[in-house]
């Protein structure tokens, strides 16, 4: 099976790329770049594959080549993505063994649930040591690929160091090594490193994109596809965060929190908040994906029951529905205000701060 056929809802980015393998013209550097969880890193990873790939349908992701590719382990691929300081060193190896553990729970993480938002214990950005080590790697011949790939992931997170350290190799890359750049905000990046790429559109999900997604591929009953795919907002990652979020200890805290606000227990609340000290950097971004399920279900209650999830919780539900029986006509805000939350979350804003705010916003309107 050709790994292309899996992207739903690009066409355009997808058939500029089997233009480009089709014709055999690959440039050196490319630009992924559209709204978060539409498929760009995948795409890019694929793209990687397809060029390298030893089958005729590429990429096939079941030769040798394409299985080095999806495990990480292919000698002639580099992958940066931000990450703490860990003082990279110029063979890859990372000086600081703290965040070793945490490195590889992202790699792990990105290899089997790519869809999964992973949470680092500190600030996260591209940094100039990584981009060092990249430029020293690249200095060597390929091992054994036709094209060596360089995969820099959030582009967008580089501070102006190192965007200007990168910016030379960027310019003139070595012989069949190729550059690929995914970000979500390009207007965040410099405008000579626009300049130096090729630019690959990607564009919002539709509804029935994520739904088909859901139904075809994970096996979703239709209507939780259908209360999904529009919670996701045109993000396939969200849609599926949101359905592996299942009955998980964040749903049983999530549920704990919904109590503490009907019954605006303040008293309760601070000994809520004392959770975070025991709990993992991506609790309180499960914990919001729940939130967002359960504002579904308030607007749901009254005459769509049917699409209810929390179905075991629904006489909490119905309390919050009669403490704001409008919720219908407001929802959209409220979603993204726990969206704007979990970008916060992830530029490591205090997780604190995030759920007090989230706790006297929700006690505003539910009590």
């Amino acid at each position: 099976m050709n790994l292309f056929n899996k992207i739903r809802g690009q066409h355009r980015a997808l058939e500029m790329l089997h233009s480009v393998i089709d014709n055999n013209k690959i440039g050196g550097s490319y630009l992924f770049y559209g709204p978060e969880g539409v498929g760009k890193y995948t795409t890019a990873l694929y793209f990687a594959m397809a060029i390298n790939c030893l089958e005729e349908d590429k990429p096939c992701g079941t030769c040798y080549s394409c299985k080095k590719f999806l495990s990480f382990s292919h000698p002639d691929f580099i992958y940066l993505f931000p990450t703490p300081n860990m003082k990279f060193q110029l063979d890859g190896s990372i000086k600081e063994e703290k965040f070793l553990k945490e490195y590889e729970s992202f790699l792990a993480s990105r290899r089997q649930t790519p869809w999964n938002t992973y949470t680092f214990s500190q600030k996260t950005e591209l940094r100039v040591d990584a981009v060092r080590m990249l430029i020293h790697r690249i200095s060597f011949s390929p091992n054994e690929a036709k094209y060596r790939i360089c995969l820099l992931e959030a582009v967008d997170l580089m501070n102006r160091t190192t965007a200007n350290a990168f910016l030379k190799t960027l310019e003139e890359p070595p012989p069949n090594t190729i550059m690929l750049l995914t970000s979500s905000r390009p207007d965040f990046l410099l405008p000579t490193i626009l300049s130096r790429c090729r630019k690959v559109p990607f564009l919002p999900l539709s509804v029935i994109d994520i739904q088909n997604e859901l139904l075809e591929e994970h096996g979703v009953e239709a209507m939780q596809a259908r209360v999904f795919a529009r919670l996701a907002s045109g993000n396939m990652e969200k849609a599926l965060q949101l359905l592996e979020s299942g009955n998980t200890e964040s749903r049983a805290d999530a549920n704990e929190l919904k109590e503490l606000i009907v019954a605006h227990d303040d008293l309760g609340f601070m000994d809520f908040l004392g959770k975070l000290r025991q709990k993992p950097p991506s609790w309180l971004y499960e914990v919001i994906i729940h939130l967002q399920i359960s504002l579904a279900d308030i607007a749901f209650f009254e005459h769509n029951q049917e699409y209810l999830v929390n179905i075991d919780r629904t006489h909490l539900i119905e309390m919050m529905y009669h403490k704001y029986p409008n919720i219908d006509e407001n929802i959209w805000e409220e979603i993204r205000f726990l969206e704007d939350c979990q970008k916060k979350l992830k530029g490591n804003v205090n997780s604190q701060l995030i759920l007090i705010e989230i706790y006297n916003r929700f006690c505003e309107l539910f009590c």
